[in-house]
């Protein structure tokens, strides 16, 4: 039987069509993989599913949008491909992703531009030893990130600072500095902190601080500060849960547990709305804090000793951690009449479990603003508690949507 040449040829050209796109096929993925975006446009699948999820005070944050996209390979703490080369060489919008799994072992502080997005999503990214500086930056979003300093190293993990605007922090897991976990303080404002885990650390967060003897110095610089702080898991900590001064504040759906001290902490004039959140601790759990946190002050400390007494405290009273500071040096500085050593709060629907007890009572609260946004906002029960330990930190997947108050 002979075959037509016609038909040995289609063959063959049907046999090549076959391999070229068996070929193509692994490439074809990574580019659906992508979003096959050329640019971080809004039109890009990974960015708008990101970026639809900004919500509080900073919820403006663009990144990186209409940036280059940029892909990370190397797991070193410097060079070709690396983290530390992808931030320093942004400059103008870029969109930071991840090729793979890796860890990062880093020899200092990664320095974060404006208009950048580190976005780790679809992989397990983790930076060892120090974390991320966001100085004076506008427009910066970081999600999807495992930062553990292993109280090795005088730093934070997340420092914002410097006149920082239009930051979005979310979705990491954040453990062991022997500074603190995060900051935002320095004029910084309009700050979303939103589904992170805070754990195994002392001194956990601190909105604003007092750089002065004269508690009010920075007064005018600091009252600015807008922070959200949302969907957060204070897991095992000890204390500044957060910690918050001078600026406006909205606390919301937080979930604290086992805190060694103290839970949440505001004095001088912060105006707070502190709703929803759920405090749960035992008197009678052990301890598991290291043998001892290391302090900037060279001060060896461990708080085991507290527990017993810690679901009292949820938090301190309104302006207790100020309030002796405040009596000693107003003689000095003589503070105006209006100056007072307590924070302005609205305290409502907090839920407290187990041993803990309720602490803070609202205090002029016709001084805090209503938040000028919808935010998502569940009735706190043991039922968010649970959706918030699964789905807080680096972690894949979204807890089921809440209804959107304003």
């Amino acid at each position: 039987m002979t075959i037509p040449f016609g038909n040995i040829v289609r063959s063959l050209q049907l046999w090549l069509l076959v391999c070229l796109a068996l070929v193509a096929a692994p490439r074809a993925a990574l580019a659906d993989q992508a979003g096959v975006c050329a640019s971080a446009s809004a039109a890009c699948p990974f960015v708008a599913s990101l970026l639809a999820q900004r919500e509080g005070y900073g919820r403006a944050a663009t990144g990186g949008l209409g940036g280059t996209v940029v892909t990370v390979t190397s797991p070193e703490d410097a060079g070709p491909g690396t983290l530390r080369e992808a931030l320093a060489h942004a400059k103008g919008p870029r969109w930071i992703r991840f090729a793979s799994d890796m860890t990062v072992t880093l020899r200092s502080q990664l320095r974060v531009p404006g208009n950048v997005t580190i976005d780790g999503r679809g992989h397990r990214v983790t930076l060892l030893d120090y974390g991320l500086g966001i100085y004076g930056s506008n427009n910066v979003i970081v999600t999807h990130l495992t930062i553990d300093g292993r109280l090795r190293t005088f730093s934070q993990a997340i420092n914002v600072a410097n006149h920082s605007t239009n930051v979005w922090v979310d979705h990491l897991d954040l453990s062991r500095f022997a500074d603190r976990l995060l900051n935002v303080k320095n004029g910084s404002t309009d700050v979303t902190v939103s589904w992170v885990k805070f754990h195994d650390d002392d001194k956990v967060m601190l909105l604003n601080n007092i750089t002065s003897k004269d508690l009010f110095a920075n007064y005018d610089r600091d009252k600015i500060a807008r922070v959200t702080v949302h969907h957060c898991y204070f897991l095992n900590t000890v204390q500044r849960n957060p910690r918050a001064q001078f600026g406006t504040f909205h606390i919301f759906n937080n979930l604290l547990e086992n805190w060694d001290f103290y839970g949440m902490s505001f004095s001088l004039q912060a105006r707070a709305l502190v709703e929803g959140n759920i405090f749960s601790n035992a008197s009678d759990r052990a301890c598991v804090e290291p043998k001892f946190f290391p302090t900037v002050e060279g001060v060896k400390a461990n708080y085991c000793k507290y527990i017993a007494e810690a679901p009292a405290r949820t938090a301190l009273p309104n302006g207790g951690s100020d309030q002796k500071n405040f009596a000693r040096t107003e003689q000095f500085y003589a503070y105006a009449q209006e100056r007072d050593y307590r924070a302005y709060l609205s305290v409502k629907d907090n839920l407290y479990l187990r041993d803990a007890k309720a602490v803070l009572q609202s205090y002029m609260p016709e001084k805090v603003p209503a938040p000028p946004y919808c935010y998502t906002y569940d009735a706190p029960t043991p039922k968010l508690a649970d959706e918030i330990r699964r789905f807080a930190g680096n972690t894949d997947g979204q807890a089921p949507a809440a209804s959107c108050r304003r």
